[in-house]
């Protein structure tokens, strides 16, 4: 079976970006948890513009609950259960002109992979129409987490915990120049709020390597 069929909802998000006449991508930890033969049900999708538009014309046709996360920022999520599972689908304007400037504002290069919703054919496999600009498939292979720039963590003090989460759950390591940086801006996650925190504390907690 293709990509697409294992996916169906896929083909419902590249109609409507399609109607929307706006830019789709799927990105980030769905396509790295691919890459390692994980099957999750959380995709994460950049729109060009009008974001909560689509979110919203798609919790409609599949019947899923529409959560709104940020106006400002242009994030919603729809949520459905498939199958007995529950399937997240985050969606988020862009936040730069282009794409590839949006993936520079992402948090880690092995979050970065992504594909154009509108390559997918039928017929279409992963790897055919895989976008990797910032090499996060050299750095999954080599099980390593760093940084997509020295302004990451800047624009999210978070980060810094999910770098410690990602390497608890995905069993990496934390790149030394990643992890020199945490190390000297660990303060700034006072900023955070608990709750955020407490999200990422509970992912490392529940994983095999939490001692560690």
């Amino acid at each position: 079976m293709s990509f697409l069929s294992d996916y169906p909802q896929l083909k419902i998000i590249q109609g409507i970006a399609k109607q929307k006449k706006v830019s789709a991508y799927l990105v980030g930890g769905f396509l790295r948890d691919f890459q390692l033969g994980v099957k999750k049900e959380d995709f994460d999708f950049a729109v060009k513009k009008n974001a909560l538009g689509v979110a919203r014309l798609f919790s409609k046709k599949i019947k899923g609950a529409y959560v709104l996360l940020d106006a400002k920022r242009g994030c919603a999520r729809v949520v459905k259960r498939i199958n007995g599972k529950l399937h997240t689908y985050d969606f988020a304007d862009f936040r730069a002109k282009t794409f590839n400037q949006d993936l520079a504002h992402r948090d880690f290069t092995i979050n970065t992979l992504s594909l154009d919703l509108s390559k997918l054919r039928d017929t279409t496999e992963v790897p055919e129409i895989l976008l990797d600009p910032k090499k996060g498939l050299k750095d999954i292979k080599e099980k390593r987490i760093k940084r997509t720039s020295v302004h990451v963590f800047k624009e999210d003090p978070l980060r810094m915990m999910r770098a410690f989460s990602l390497k608890a759950v995905l069993g990496f390591k934390i790149e030394l120049k990643t992890l020199n940086q945490i190390r000297k801006e660990k303060d700034s996650i006072g900023s955070v709020s608990y709750e955020r925190i407490r999200e990422e504390l509970f992912k490392i907690l529940e994983s095999d390597k939490a001692a560690q």
